[in-house]
């Protein structure tokens, strides 16, 4: 009794502790634009193999891309992943290339998805972004006053998050489910401008704060076939479809100046309250894998979303452009029955490639990395759960026509718990 009880202790404050999070998860100098880095979904698990996660699942893991494969988990199981984003960002200035690094990480998201009716349905729910705004950068221009050149600090953070519920059937070897989120958030960009050069000068600094805040719904469709062509051989397929959707936005806007010292000489509201909808464009994925059950699995996806058909506060947005995503990856795990840890250990592996959605002049803005991971069986008082690892190394942009390049190792951490006794009914105590 005593162990039960620990357990869903452990598991409410998981969830209480986690939900009140906010830490940046990545950070991109392209995030300026529009809503910021858009999210492609995907646990620790599927990062690990490129993002592979539309036509299969394991049942030890919760799967946030294709609504369907929820359907694959036969038992309840909890799940939340941390992420932490290394970069050196380098671009092209009259002086020279010149680069700098940073580090961003904190928690990226949780869910649970929890048996209805046995192999028949299942209900998901959990918390992941949609989007992740996380920038610096300062330039100057020399024609400022008294011959001093101004400075321009510019940030942003914040994005936005969706809280899903997400239902999936199971009708023999076909998957279906439907996924619902609200999605929420806020922005907080600021634009501080600053004189350099001398000390002996009325001026001091002046800022520009903006906040907006987010909330909408949306929905999300998804199927998935698993064919046998042998013994613990099969293909799946699977495809999903993100309906278009909109989003309100409310801006807030002020503006601050400061003496030299850094005292606050006056603060106005330049706006209050300013309300527009912003249109979310669909998203498409489909993908195709062989599995060799609990050995093999190597797939393929693509997912595609248009966001020249993104409307922003002012229209369409220039900054933004056809994407898409092609992942490739797999599994392979030695030999799931042996007492030996190293061979239940399910190694990953993956590469992907992504026309991201931001245009800079026009041109497009690429990113390519590779990917490995592992999942790492533990046998302890809360169940079965497996410590999920993984590591991208990729690239991002160039820095031809004005554009950055970004070099970065991202590393995410995560956790997930399977339970055979979770909301079955105890005979025995």
């Amino acid at each position: 009794m005593l162990r039960k009880t620990l357990k869903y202790v452990g598991l409410l404050w998981a969830l209480f502790f986690c939900g009140q999070l906010s830490a940046q998860h990545t950070q991109s100098s392209y995030s300026v634009v529009g809503i910021g880095e858009i999210n492609w979904g995907g646990y620790t698990q599927n990062l690990a193999m490129g993002g592979l996660g539309i036509s299969h699942n394991s049942r030890l893991f919760m799967n946030n891309i294709n609504p369907a494969l929820m359907s694959t988990n036969l038992e309840s199981v909890f799940q939340l992943g941390l992420s932490v984003d290394s970069r050196t960002i380098t671009g092209n200035t009259p002086s020279g290339d010149q680069s700098y690094s940073s580090v961003a990480g904190g928690f990226k998201e949780f869910g649970m998805v929890l048996p209805i009716k046995y192999a028949k349905w299942n209900l998901g729910v959990g918390l992941t972004p949609y989007s992740a705004v996380n920038y610096g950068f300062s330039f100057s221009d020399t024609n400022g006053p008294e011959g001093n050149s101004i400075i321009t600090d510019v940030s942003g953070r914040g994005g936005i998050d969706e809280a899903f519920i997400n239902n999936s059937f199971r009708l023999g070897n076909l998957l279906v489910g439907a996924k619902f989120v609200y999605r929420f958030g806020s922005v907080q960009t600021e634009n501080t401008f600053r004189l350099d050069g001398t000390t002996n000068t009325p001026f001091g600094n002046s800022s520009v704060d903006n906040i907006k805040s987010f909330s909408g719904v949306g929905a999300s469709l998804g199927a998935a076939y698993k064919q046998s062509i042998g013994e613990d051989k099969f293909l799946n397929f699977g495809s999903f479809y993100n309906l278009e959707s909109k989003i309100n936005s409310t801006l807030l806007s002020t503006l601050q100046n400061q003496a030299i010292n850094g005292v606050v000489i006056s603060s106005d509201t330049l706006v209050n309250n300013v309300k527009s909808k912003l249109t979310l464009p669909a998203r498409l994925g489909f993908g195709f894998s062989y599995e060799k059950f609990q050995s093999f699995v190597l797939g393929i996806d693509v997912m595609t979303q248009d966001w020249t058909k993104f409307i922003g506060e002012n229209g369409p947005d220039p900054g933004y452009g056809e994407a898409f995503r092609v992942a490739i990856g797999g599994e392979i795990i030695p030999n799931y029955q042996d007492l030996k840890l190293l061979n239940r250990i399910s190694y990953r592996f993956g590469v992907h490639y992504e026309r991201t959605p931001y245009l800079v002049n026009g041109a497009d803005v690429n990113d390519v990395g590779i990917n490995l991971g592992a999942s790492i069986p533990l046998t302890a008082f809360w169940g079965i759960s497996n410590v999920n690892l993984g590591v991208t190394f990729g690239r991002r942009g160039n820095i031809t026509n004005d554009r950055v390049r970004e070099n970065y190792v991202k590393i995410n951490l995560g956790f997930s718990l399977q339970d055979l006794t979770w909301f079955s009914r105890g005979k025995f105590d």
